[in-house]
């Protein structure tokens, strides 16, 4: 029996060790900042260490409005699930967005600065 009780403890241990790793974000998601959110649209920018605004000193900051898709699924920056009513909390705050075919957010989430760099750097490499 005490055989069977430590090997549930070491399996518990091992299986549950994949939520000790942090959040693990895809790499074909694209990194914007959130300028605005009401309803179901979202504005988005650049990020500000983007190339465009670089390029162009700031001038063309390249907005753009998007729909939200039905089933989008947003994550705040402790990887907890929040509804889209809580966007405007994390204005002009990095986040990754996945969009779908018809060119809707369907994921969102919400970058630490850590995570911002390390996905804006594996994006230009």
């Amino acid at each position: 029996m005490k055989f069977i009780r430590l090997s549930l403890c070491i399996l518990f241990v091992f299986i549950s060790s994949a939520s000790w790793a942090g959040r693990i974000l895809p790499n074909d998601i694209y990194v914007m900042t959130l300028k605005d959110a009401f309803g179901k649209q979202v504005v988005l920018g650049a990020p500000k260490n983007a190339w465009l605004r670089t390029v162009t000193l700031g001038v063309v900051n390249g907005n753009k409005k998007y729909e939200l898709s039905n089933g989008v699924r947003i994550r705040d920056d402790h990887n907890l699930f929040v509804t889209y009513n809580k966007l405007p909390k994390f204005r002009n705050r990095a986040i990754g967005v996945r969009v779908d075919r018809s060119n809707r957010i369907e994921e969102i989430w919400v970058l630490t600065a850590e995570e911002r760099d390390r996905l804006l750097r594996s994006n230009h490499d």
